[in-house]
Parts: C-alpha cells; structure tokens; sequence
C-alpha cells in the first residue's frame, strides 16, 4: 500500500493496478471496499494539492458515466460473489491491463469521458480499479493537469463504489476494519512521493505494474 500510493501521489498511476492484484492474492477480504476506502485519502489529497488544474465541467461529464457504471459494477458483483470471486478478480483485472497496453490517443470530448466514466465504474466497483478506462481520456493531458483531474475523479469514484457496495450488503463494519489496516501505508506512501517523483522513470515504472497486474491477474484466474 506504501509503494502503490506513493507512485500514485507522484506519478498518477500505480496505487490500484499494483495493490489490488496482490491484495487480492494475499486476502480478498481487502478489495474492493477496504481498499477503496483508504485509498479516499490518498486521492483527495492529491486532487486538493493540485486543485486549481482541475477542469470543473469535464469532471462533470465524466462523472455521469461513473455514476451509472459504479450501479452496474454493484449490481455484477452481487451476482459474482461466490467460490469463483477471486477468478472473476483476475479477468477483470487482466482486462484492465489489456485497456492499459492497447489504448490509443482517446481525446477528452463528451462521448470519450461519459464512456471512460462509465467503465471506471463498473470495473472500480468491481474489483477496486477504476484507472485504465479514465486514465486513457486524460493520457495527452499536461502532467499536472491529468493528476488534478484523475485524483478528483478517483476520489469521488472511490466514495461511490463503497456507498453502492454498502447499499448491496457488500461492505459493512469489517470492512472500515480492513481499510484503517491500510491506512499508515497511505500515510507513507504520501510522504514518499516527491522522492519517488524525481527518481523513477515513469516508462519503467508503468511497464514494471503492469507486469505485476497482469501476473497477478493469472495467478487468480488460475487459483
């Protein structure tokens, strides 16, 4: 939880796509909801640092596909829970590996954030990683400008994946337990990042998560 959100406060990626898949190998109990949870602070924190580069109007229309893809991501999961959750899991997350490799130049119009919005919903709620689908809108954006805008949407992506997970039976006390666990990685993560912002290569970094995703993805697959 420390690297992931210490790559994700500096870099704008690495907190789901490398968290989720060994939280879900190590105890599946951590995701979605727990993970989402804390991962509230990371991303509020990020989005307020940077708060002045966030497109208001643009982050409203992504959210309306959010809002209907976090419903339909709740209502999939109930219906996917069971002995096979933890291969359901690894699909989702080998999907969101494959956007992440595959993605072309999408450009931030209306059509583009509404679907963007729409798959971070089903796939956050789902399994805990929103990032591929919003992350290819905002990949020609300036740096600062994407991280402004990724960390305000994740955070409200986050809160709204945990709420619809609530209303469903799917997150309860246990849960906010789980998430308090990853707390001080969060905290570390974030006191972390600057360093980490001017050491590491971003190309590597995103090549090394994806690795881990998508090996992590097979190995839940498989289990």
């Amino acid at each position: 939880m420390a690297v992931g959100s210490a790559f994700q406060a500096a870099l704008g990626m690495g907190l789901a796509l490398l968290v989720v898949p060994i939280l879900a190998l190590l105890d599946p109990g951590f995701i979605p909801g727990p993970m989402l949870l804390a991962g509230t602070v990371l991303t509020a924190m990020t989005a307020y640092q940077e708060r002045d580069a966030i497109d208001r109007k643009g982050l409203a229309i992504s959210l309306l596909g959010l809002l209907v893809g976090t419903v339909i991501g709740a209502v999939s999961l109930q219906y996917a829970a069971g002995p096979n959750v933890q291969r359901v899991f690894g699909a989702v997350i080998l999907v969101a590996v494959l956007i992440s490799v595959l993605g072309s130049h999408v450009v931030p119009n209306t059509r583009n954030l509404i679907m963007g919005g729409g798959a971070a919903g089903v796939m956050g709620t789902m399994v805990g990683i929103h990032g591929p689908p919003i992350s290819l809108v905002f990949q020609g954006a300036e740096p600062r400008v994407a991280r402004a805008m990724l960390g305000a949407f994740f955070t409200i992506a986050y809160l709204g994946s945990v709420a619809a997970l609530a209303l469903d039976g799917l997150f309860g006390r246990a849960g906010v337990e789980r998430a308090v666990v990853l707390l001080p990685g969060v905290g570390i993560g974030l006191a972390l990042a600057p360093v980490v912002r001017r050491c590491v290569n971003r190309r590597r970094l995103r090549v090394a998560i994806l690795a881990v995703a998508a090996i992590s993805g097979v190995l839940l697959v498989l289990k």
